[in-house]
Formats: C-alpha cells, structure tokens, sequence
C-alpha cells in the first residue's frame, strides 16, 4: 500500500485529480481501481494533465534521433529501459513486475505453449512477434546495452498499457503510433461496459457511464476485441458471458472440406478464410462456404446473385455447420486433454491457456445446442 499512497501524493503534486476511487490490489489481479464511495452517471473521477503524459513528443531528443525510424512503442519502450529519473520511480513501482508479464504474455511462454494457442491467438501472436523483432532489431543496434529481456519488458508495458492520443505534431504519424503512458489511469482494467475516456488539449478525463457503488471495481474499455486478442495483447481473457466481442475462427475444420476448384471459386469472390463463429451467429462469410458444401452450384450462384432467397438453404446450412463445430469441439477437448498433461510453463500459463479453450469449447457446445 505504500507504493500506491506514494504514486497518489505524487499524481496530486503534478496536478492529477482522484474523484471518489482510488488504487487496490486485487487477489491474483494485480492492481485495479475502486470506488472510495457511491458514484453517480457522468462524474469525473480522474482528470490526468495532459503535461505529465509520456510521449513521443516529451521522450529524451537523443533517444528519438537514434531510433528516427522506429516506432513510437519502441521509442517510448526504450525510454522506460534507459529511464533513471528517481520521480519516475514512483510511478514504475505500481506496474506489473518482469515476472508478472512473463507469466500474462504468450509471447514470452514456452513454445510447446505457443504451439496449443487457438488459430486466431497464433496468428495475433504471429504478428507481435515480427512487430517486436522489428522493432528490437532498430534498437539493440541504437542501444547495444539493453538486453532483449529487458527490452522485451517494457516492450509489453507499452502495449498493454498506453491509452490513444493525438496531437497536431503526430497526427500524421499511423495510428498505430497515437500512443502515449498516463499515471493512475493505467491502473483501470477493462470491461465492455467501462467508463468513458475522452482527452482535449489539456487533459486526460475519466468519467463514468452507470451508477457505482462505494468498494466496486471500475473499469474503462480497452475496445472492441475478442479473447484471442485480449490474450496476446494484454495477457488476460475474460468469461465469455462478459465479451459481446469474442468470436472464434473455423479456419481449421473448414478449409479441408473444400476441392481445390472450390477454393478458387471463393477465392475469386474473396469469400476463403476468415470464417468467424461468435455467441449468436457464424458470419457471412461462413455461411456462404458453407452453402457451397450442401447446395448446387446453381442455387448457390442463385444465392449470391440476390436471386435465390438464402433462408431457403438455412437448414441445410446449418446441419453443416454443426458437422464442422462436432469437429470443433472434438478438438477443443483433445487440446484441453494436452495442457491436463502438460508440465510446461507455469500453472498460471496452462490455467490461462485452458480457460480460454474451455470459453471456445463452451461457445461451440451452445451453437451446436441452438441449432439442434
């Protein structure tokens, strides 16, 4: 607790304001922000300067010209390793220890981990990692003393915990690159339903959407991702009950079913891949491959061409997708039957890799159930 009352006399003397929460650990949940008394709709609970924000436009000028032509996440992952500011120190002690990310991140887990990740997880994972060796190959060059660990560290502080900003300096620059570090603010964890964030030229404002009563958690919206995503860029998932966002792909078990001749058709539409199943529906996508599977190809032209109407095929349709989520599911449980043997890791690793195949095996189980 002294960490946190030390970081909150530190934010006051820089001119944050704190309105009604305040910083707590949270069992297994590092640090998360709490109401200190009932909350009312559309209160400002924390106004952050914009002054006091970590950004490109702030970070040491001899650190953006040796890594001119990196990015901003790199540039301002390498500013937190070269950092030796005692001031800063205070704001440091609150994040998450190197330990913490190596456990949260599968970037950083073994690969026989990496390997039972969904589809849609190893290719977010995919691109991370060339997003990192990109980056880390500018910057052991500009900066041969920083280890790749201790790279790799604040490289996922940065991702994990920077909010969107955009000034007339960085406007120009890819949004990707609209990132900046808050104090207090990155302490809030995330929920579809969180409060709103909005930034002018001055400050930072958090303010709530709901009633919140004294001793409840609040949180802000991270955006509109699935668990996939929430695991690789941020390291947790959530029930899938609480995600309107999560979707699983069925890339795997239906691309096989196809004759090479289909695959060029749909290829041709720009209908292969990127088949995506989520709490209510499969996707369009999906259900056009799937009616090439179990109509002719004259009903299924008919479909596409707005000539044919497409809930005429649905039964159909579905008995195919359910064949496809039997294959699924099947999966699922061989994969869940792997980390139930598996010594590789840490538990924390394995529960988070099985939690989130059990929230697939779950959204599969009731697609199968609803279409039955």
């Amino acid at each position: 607790m002294e960490t946190i009352e030390r970081l909150l006399d530190w934010a006051a003397n820089k001119g944050v304001i704190i309105n009604g929460i305040g910083p707590t650990p949270l069992p297994g949940r590092g640090i998360g922000i709490v109401a200190t008394r009932d909350l009312n709709p559309d209160e400002d609970i924390l106004t952050v300067p914009v002054k006091i924000l970590r950004t490109l436009h702030n970070t040491p000028k001899p650190i953006r010209q040796n890594l001119k032509d990196s990015t901003v996440h790199a540039i301002l992952a390498t500013s937190l390793c070269l950092e030796t500011d005692p001031d800063f120190a205070t704001w440091k002690a609150v994040f998450p220890t190197e330990h913490d990310i190596n456990t949260l991140m599968p970037l950083n887990w073994p690969s026989e981990l990496q390997k039972l990740l969904p589809l849609t997880a190893k290719s977010l994972l995919a691109k991370q990692r060339a997003k990192v060796d990109t980056d880390w190959a500018l910057v052991s060059t500009a900066y041969p003393s920083i280890s790749k660990h201790h790279f790799l560290y604040a490289w996922h502080l940065v991702n994990s915990r920077t909010f969107y900003h955009v000034t007339k300096t960085t406007e120009k620059l890819p949004k990707a690159d609209h990132m900046v570090l808050q104090p207090v603010a990155d302490l809030f964890n995330h929920s579809p339903n969180g409060c709103r964030v909005a930034f002018d030229d001055t400050f930072f404002t958090i303010t709530t959407t709901t009633p919140v009563k004294r001793g409840d958690e609040l949180f802000i919206r991270y955006g509109s991702h699935s668990n996939d995503f929430l695991l690789v860029e941020y390291g947790f998932t959530l029930p899938g009950s609480l995600n309107p966002w999560d979707e699983i792909c069925l890339d795997d078990y239906l691309c096989p079913l196809f004759t090479k001749k289909q695959r060029m058709e749909l290829e041709e539409i720009g209908f292969w891949g990127k088949y995506m199943l989520d709490s209510d529906t499969a996707c369009y996508r999906t259900q056009t491959a799937l009616r090439m599977l179990c109509c002719t190809y004259t009903q299924w032209r008919d479909v596409l061409d707005g000539v044919r109407d497409e809930d005429t095929d649905q039964e159909v349709v579905n008995e195919a997708l359910v064949e496809v989520l039997e294959r699924f599911d099947k999966d699922a449980r061989r994969r869940l039957e792997e980390l139930d043997g598996c010594a590789v890791g840490n538990a924390d690793m394995r529960s988070a890799l099985r939690d989130r195949w059990l929230q697939i095996q779950e959204m599969v189980a009731a697609t199968i159930a609803r279409l039955q």
